[in-house]
This record gives C-alpha cells, sequence and structure tokens, in this order.
C-alpha cells in the first residue's frame, strides 16, 4: 500500500545537519547542547552519529591519476568489495586477488598510508577514538607507496623461482606470495657477500635520468633459512600479460646464433644493429624502436660497467592480451661497478681491476664502447641532452668511485 500522506516520522535533522553536528562536537561542543538546538534526544542523536559512522567507506586506488580499483569498506563489520576495473593487474591494489581479507585490507593501508600519517606499529592499530585515531574516511585516494621504507620478504625453499649456483657462489630469486613483486637477493660468490643489488638501483636512477624505460628496482631484504640479504624488488610485469622471450630463444626459431663466426667477426656497432635487425624481424616491430632498445642497453651497461649482458637477458615481450611482440624494459644491470668480481680487493690499483670489466655481447671496453656508440648515434641529442650523469651514493668501494668520476668525466666531454 503506498503512503500517499507522507505519514510516519520524518528525520528530525538532515545529513547536512548531521555532518555540522558531527563536525561540532568533535571541536568540542557537548552532545547535550546541540540535540537541545536540534530538537532532538540525545540518545537518538548519539544513535545517528553512530549509524553514519557505521556507513560503508568507499577509497579509490588511483594510478597515474587514473582510478582503476574502489574498495568499499565495511568498518563495523571489518568486511569489503572490491570492484576493479583495470585489465592490468600490477596496478590493482590486490593484484590477482579479487577477495582480499581484512588482514591483507590492513596490511594494504600500512604500506601505503598509515606510516606516512603516524601509525608505525604494523598490525595493532585501531578504527576507534584513542592516540593513533584513525578515521577510514579521511582516505580518497591509496595511490602513493614510501621510497623511505625497505620492506622484507620471507620465503620458503617452495617459493625459491631459481637459485643462480656455480662453482663460486648462489643468487636466490622468488616471487610474493601475491605475485605483485619479483624479488632477487644480492649474489654470494666464494663467501663474499656482493653488491649487485646496489648496482640494480644505480642502473635504474641513471636510466631515469636518461629516460631509458626499465625495470625500476627498489631496496629490500631477501629473508630465507634464517638468513637475511639484501635484495631489490620490482612489479611483476607477467601480471600484465607480458612474457619475456630471450634473444637467444628467438635465434633459435629462426636457426641463427651469436656464437657463430658471422657474428664473432663483426665489430660492435655492426653486432648492435644485427641484434636489433633480428629483433625487428622476428618481432614484426620496427628497426628504429630495436635500435634504440639496443643502444639502451649497450649505454646503460657502459654507465656501470655492467658485464653480465648475455643472450638470455635481452630480446621482446610478448603481450598475450593483444598477441603482439613489443620492445621490453631494460633489466638485470648488477654484474657492475666491480660486483661481479670478488678477487676485486686484490688488485693493486684501478688499471688491474679493469682487465676484467667489458661489455656483453660485443666484448669491448666500456670506456671506448661508449665513445664508438656516440660517434655513430650522438648520444647527447639522442637522451634530450643530459649534459651529465649522476651516481647514487650507494657503493662506496674505491674502484667503483673512481670509475664513476671518470664515466662522468668521458660523458660529459661527449660531442
Amino acid at each position: 500500500m503506498s503512503n500517499e500522506r507522507n505519514a510516519g516520522r520524518k528525520p528530525k535533522i538532515t545529513y547536512e545537519q548531521l555532518n555540522k553536528i558531527i563536525s561540532r562536537h568533535e571541536s568540542g561542543e557537548s552532545l547535550s547542547a546541540l540535540a537541545d538546538e536540534f530538537g532532538i534526544s540525545r540518545q537518538a542523536l548519539h544513535k545517528r552519529i553512530k549509524e553514519s559512522q557505521e556507513k560503508p567507506v568507499i577509497i579509490n586506488w588511483v594510478v597515474d591519476n587514473r582510478p582503476v580499483s574502489t574498495i568499499t569498506v565495511d568498518v563495523r563489520r571489518q568486511a569489503l568489495t572490491l570492484a576493479n576495473y583495470a585489465v592490468q593487474l600490477s596496478k590493482l591494489p590486490f593484484g590477482f586477488n579479487t577477495n582480499p581479507t581484512w588482514q591483507e585490507f590492513v596490511r594494504l593501508l600500512e604500506e601505503k598510508y598509515l606510516i606516512s600519517v603516524g601509525v608505525d606499529e604494523p598490525g595493532v592499530f585501531l578504527f576507534t577514538d584513542g592516540e593513533k585515531t584513525f578515521n577510514p574516511e579521511s582516505i580518497k585516494e591509496l595511490q602513493i607507496e614510501s621510497d623511505d621504507l625497505i620492506p622484507e620478504f620471507a620465503f620458503t625453499k617452495k617459493d625459491i623461482l631459481l637459485t643462480r649456483t656455480d662453482t663460486d657462489g648462489f643468487q636466490m630469486k622468488a616471487l610474493t606470495s601475491d605475485h605483485r613483486y619479483f624479488v632477487k637477493s644480492q649474489a654470494i660468490m666464494a663467501g663474499i657477500q656482493m653488491q649487485d643489488w646496489a648496482v640494480e638501483i644505480i642502473a635504474s636512477d641513471i636510466a631515469n635520468q636518461l629516460g631509458i624505460p626499465c625495470v625500476q628496482q627498489k631496496h629490500c631484504i631477501f629473508a630465507y633459512g634464517g638468513r637475511k640479504f639484501d635484495a631489490v624488488y620490482s612489479q611483476n610485469f607477467e601480471l600484465d600479460g607480458f612474457t619475456f622471450l630471450s634473444f637467444e630463444s628467438l635465434l633459435e626459431t629462426v636457426n641463427l646464433s651469436t656464437k657463430e663466426d658471422y657474428f664473432y667477426k663483426l665489430n660492435a656497432i655492426e653486432k648492435l644493429k644485427w641484434c636489433a635487425s633480428q629483433l625487428s624481424k622476428i618481432g614484426d616491430i620496427s628497426y628504429e624502436s630495436a635500435e634504440k632498445y639496443m643502444i639502451d642497453l649497450a649505454v646503460i651497461d657502459c654507465l656501470v660497467g655492467n658485464v653480465d649482458r648475455h643472450t638470455r637477458n635481452f630480446g621482446l615481450f610478448f603481450n598475450s592480451l593483444t598477441g603482439e611482440y613489443t620492445m621490453p624494459l631494460v633489466f638485470d644491470n648488477g654484474m657492475g661497478l666491480f660486483e661481479h668480481d670478488y678477487y676485486r680487493d686484490n688488485y693493486r690499483n684501478y688499471e688491474e681491476a679493469m682487465n676484467n670489466v667489458y661489455v656483453a655481447p660485443y666484448g669491448e671496453d666500456p670506456f671506448d664502447l661508449l665513445a664508438e656508440l656516440n660517434k655513430e648515434f650522438g648520444l647527447k641529442e639522442l637522451y634530450k641532452d643530459v649534459k651529465q650523469i649522476t651516481y647514487l651514493d650507494t657503493i662506496n668501494t674505491p674502484f667503483a668511485r673512481e670509475y664513476e668520476r671518470r664515466m662522468s668525466e668521458l660523458w660529459q666531454k661527449l660531442d
């Protein structure tokens, strides 16, 4: 039956009035005085305020200024409703997890928001009044991760994807439980903990200076087997539908190899152009894009002295969402600044240490190769007139600092 007479009790106060009351009450006015002013009992007003605070809170998840998800938070019931509307899983607040628990939401808040507002005790904050009151309505967006934090990721044997082993040492690699991050521990060689993780971070920073698309590496702790190692973590690009195919595996599809005489006989620039040509043909990608990718790799490797650019850590991305090949991000730059060589501290001088530094797959001294690249491609013009390269103050070994000094000087002298 319709209520044609509009019968029944009407609310004494509107939502707008209620918000003003709450604001005034939080500023110190008594609830009794406010109830009298608006013609409502104190008990009824208290109930209205409590009900309003129990309403679900809607939080937008924003990446690159674009909303990609909505989290509806029922604080009283400690329940979540998640609405995702982006294809790239790495951009979503919970990745591939579409039914997050309250504890996972709490962890997300701790990582993205709460520490920045002073709630710095993981797992103990409350949504109640107190010294560390947290009002979820104060959150409009969740999108910023603090670069000042060094997260710790703990792994078990079943988590380890790959362990680099040889006669001299090992290096562990793993995915986090939510598959959001790829984590690579520092290399241990002849019992020495290398600082290759720091070289990765330096290389990422230099790539950013030059505008080179790269895998952004950040410092973290890799906990495994009762030990803790310095490490780097990065976004897992496979979440976004990308599969990395190495140059070596791509060449096998067309019965080619870099281990044949025709490749060895080429000079460094010819080798670079040959690699770019094969990437272009196999991936149906413009030669200009493939050549720029190969130049980017060589420049970064020169600037950090990376000796480990083998044919399995460059190649192409295959995008399963589009069915097309694309140029990959630059990654795996850690074996540089002499952090590939555990004999480093036994060398008598810098020149002797440099005898074991070369850029693959060209077999060239990095200083000579950078000069050749500049002569052929005009690096200052290619990289938008970047006049100076700066190095993060992360590695302070004498040979590394000397390498950085000399390379910075060389870059400034390039025409």
